[in-house]
């Protein structure tokens, strides 16, 4: 009899906890996905007042100087009545909700807006929607070749550069932090981080196209070899801070007490270094990859208007000289989903794998 009640009492004192820790967890995400919406909000509300701050319109500034020189001019009366057609004459706050939430249209109908994914018509492009431009590809092409795809692809090549050499870089001068072989790592490091991408770029089309011939000033996109460089020249800066942080990040954990007592124990530098030093050494640089990683995006708008590259980086910049006002709004709204949603799988990356985040989240969400 008392083993049946205490096989009963830790039963319930089981399901209480699960029932505390799925309450936890619910109350954890509720609020992840309410600061998700704010941010979200937030972004597009302030570039929505940038945009409109410009002076001009889509028919009257940089984007119609080729029309002028063709002695193609848009009348005043034209404009006015694309203005109308695209809702560019109603209040500022009218046009915001009306992107947001929807509009009802002059026969009844009800447009939903960015809620339902709608992210409007583009100006520019005339009778495509942005959807349309960003992620359909060309006929008998898949997904890999929308301009989405395209741009997609860059950045995880960059990605895997930058990671694949920035991280071993970091651990070699670490390992051998009073070696020539770190200093030289650390003077290229620093010297890779202090020129821009766009200098960098340049100076590959230079010395690689003109010079050494070696790669073609407009590229074959659809030969892989090409990607090569655009996507070196994405990850060079992002590699250079990760293996600076990498090794800053290594150097402080090698200094502490318990990686002296684990070789006083007697065990392999190398068995420190894996075991004990690389796992508390992830999560600071788990934290600094994300943000890191996602500058390539904005690395994206130099480096495809460089090598003339088919992505929405690209379309990001010619949106913004032709002030097409929805392209402009979707591919921000494009660009500020990603990140939050690389900073909330950092988070959850880092609970995993440290405890006392995962502790401590839990406490603040009881």
């Amino acid at each position: 009899m008392p083993h049946r009640i205490f096989s009963c009492s830790s039963q319930c004192c089981l399901a209480r906890k699960a029932k505390i820790m799925g309450k936890t967890i619910l109350r954890i995400l509720l609020r992840k996905f309410a600061r998700v919406i704010a941010i979200l909000v937030g972004a597009t509300l302030i570039m929505f007042l940038l945009m409109h701050a410009i002076p001009g319109n889509p028919w009257g500034n940089y984007s119609s100087s080729p029309r002028m020189m063709l002695g193609m001019y848009i009348d005043k009366s034209t404009q006015l009545a694309l203005s109308h057609h695209f809702g560019l004459d109603l209040p500022l706050w009218r046009q915001f909700t009306r992107y947001i939430l929807g509009d009802f249209e002059k026969d009844g109908s009800f447009t939903c807006g960015v809620v339902c994914g709608n992210l409007g018509p583009s100006i520019q492009q005339r009778g495509r929607t942005v959807q349309a431009v960003l992620f359909e590809p060309p006929k008998g092409m898949t997904f890999w070749e929308s301009r989405f795809g395209y741009s997609i692809r860059l950045v995880l090549f960059g990605s895997l550069i930058a990671v694949g050499l920035g991280i071993p870089l970091g651990i070699l001068s670490a390992a051998k932090s009073k070696s020539v072989i770190s200093r030289i790592i650390s003077v290229g490091l620093a010297a890779l981080i202090s020129i821009p991408n766009f200098v960098l770029g340049l100076l590959a089309i230079i010395v690689l196209a003109s010079w050494l011939k070696l790669i073609r000033v407009l590229p074959d996109w659809s030969n892989p070899s090409n990607w090569i460089i655009p996507a070196f020249v994405l990850a060079v800066m992002p590699m250079a801070s990760i293996a600076r942080v990498m090794r800053a990040s290594l150097m402080n954990i090698l200094s502490e007490d318990y990686v002296r007592t684990a070789r006083a124990k007697g065990l392999t530098r190398t068995r420190v270094m894996l075991v004990h030093v690389m796992r508390n050494a992830l999560v600071p640089m788990i934290t600094f990859l994300g943000p890191t990683l996602m500058e390539m995006f904005t690395g994206l708008f130099i480096v495809e208007s460089l090598y003339s590259f088919p992505g929405f980086g690209r379309e990001y910049w010619k949106a913004v000289l032709s002030l097409d006002y929805p392209m402009i709004m979707g591919l921000t709204l494009l660009y500020a989903t990603g990140i939050v949603l690389v900073f909330v799988l950092i988070d959850v990356l880092c609970a995993i794998l440290d405890p006392r985040i995962r502790s401590v989240k839990q406490r603040g969400a009881v």
